[in-house]
C-alpha cells in the first residue's frame, strides 16, 4: 500500500506539472517544485524509497499552497489535500521497437539534418547535402530521395542499390555534420539514451529525466556536456549530484547539438574521451561498443 501511495503521489505531481497545459506559477516555485519531483525519480529507481516519498511530498506542498490557474482557454485545475490518492491517467513515452530488443540504436534522419556523404573512388559524388522540409534530399545521379524517417545505415543502404545502376559495387559513406532542428543527445548511463528534441528552454536535469533519468550505475557528479556540435566540439565537466541539491550553476541551459554523457565511472581525460565517442556519434549510432565501454 505504501507502495502505491509513493506511485500515485508521482503520477499526481507528473499530471500537475507536464500535463495540465501552460500554468501561471511564480518561475522559482515551479522549478523548486520540478527539482525535487526529478531527485525523487532518482532515489525511486535506486530503490530508496523513503527518501523519494519524502521528496514527493516536497514537491506536492509546494504546489498545494496555492491554487494553480492555467492560461487562458484551458481548464482550470484546483489542487486540494488528500488528492493524491486520486488515479490520474499519464501519457507514456514510446521507446523504440531497437531499445527495447536491446539492439544498437541509430539516429533518424529528419528535416534540416546536413550529411556528408562520399562514395569511394568518386571524388565528384563527394557532397555535403541538407535534408529539406520536405524530408527529402538530392543526390547526384540519383535525384530526389526521401530520407527522413531512414536510420544512416539504411540511407547509406538506399543510396548504395541506387548507385548501383551507375556504378559498379559503390561504397557509400555517411556522416552527420549537422542536426537539424533543436535537438540534444543524450547518452550513457540513462534509462533511454538517444536523440531528444527541445521545446523552448531547456536545462542539463530537464533532458536527463527526458531520457528516463540515470541508471542505478550513474556517476552524476562527473557528466560529461558535448558543446559546439560536430564541427567545433568541446567537452565540460558537470556535477549533476549538486544540481540535484540546488546548486542551480550546475544545472546548465542546453544548446541544440549538445551531448549530454551520464558516465558509469570518472572520466579523467575528456580530449581523450572525445576522439573515442566523436566518430560513433557523426556515423548517427549512440549505443555502439565505444559508448557503452565508457
Amino acid at each position: 500500500m505504501k507502495m502505491l501511495k509513493i506511485i500515485r503521489r508521482c503520477i499526481l505531481i507528473l499530471s500537475l506539472l507536464y500535463c495540465a497545459g501552460p500554468l501561471v506559477l511564480a518561475q522559482d516555485t515551479e522549478q523548486d517544485a520540478k527539482d525535487y519531483y526529478k531527485l525523487g525519480n532518482i532515489y525511486y529507481q535506486q530503490g530508496r524509497y523513503k527518501e523519494s516519498e519524502e521528496l514527493y511530498q516536497k514537491a506536492l506542498d509546494i504546489l498545494q499552497q496555492k491554487e494553480i490557474t492555467p492560461a487562458a482557454g484551458e481548464q482550470k485545475i484546483k489542487i486540494e489535500k488528500g488528492t493524491e490518492e486520486t488515479p490520474v491517467s499519464i501519457p507514456q513515452r514510446e521507446v523504440p521497437a531497437a531499445q527495447k530488443a536491446n539492439e544498437p540504436a541509430e539516429y533518424i534522419v529528419g528535416a534540416e539534418d546536413v550529411l556528408n556523404i562520399s562514395v569511394w573512388q568518386n571524388p565528384d559524388l563527394d557532397k555535403e547535402v541538407i535534408v529539406r522540409p520536405d524530408g527529402m534530399l538530392s543526390f547526384p545521379l540519383v535525384g530526389d530521395i526521401r530520407v527522413s524517417g531512414l536510420t544512416v545505415t539504411q540511407l547509406d543502404q538506399e543510396l548504395t542499390e541506387k548507385l548501383k545502376e551507375y556504378i559498379k559495387y559503390p561504397e557509400v559513406s555517411i556522416s552527420i555534420k549537422k542536426l537539424g532542428g533543436k535537438k540534444v543527445i543524450v547518452l550513457g548511463e540513462v534509462m533511454s539514451p538517444g536523440v531528444y528534441s527541445l521545446t523552448g528552454a531547456r536545462n542539463i536535469l530537464e533532458a536527463v529525466g527526458l531520457a528516463g533519468g540515470f541508471t542505478n550505475h550513474a556517476v552524476a557528479s562527473s557528466v560529461v556536456v558535448i558543446r559546439g556540435g560536430f564541427n567545433n566540439p568541446k567537452a565540460e565537466r558537470i556535477n549533476l549530484t549538486k544540481a540535484l541539491t540546488g546548486d542551480r550553476r550546475q544545472n546548465i541551459a542546453l544548446d541544440s547539438e549538445d551531448v549530454i554523457f551520464v558516465p558509469k565511472k570518472f572520466i579523467a581525460n575528456l580530449n581523450y574521451f572525445l576522439t573515442q565517442v566523436l566518430d560513433p556519434l557523426s556515423k548517427g549510432v549512440y549505443t555502439s561498443k565505444e559508448l557503452r565501454n565508457w
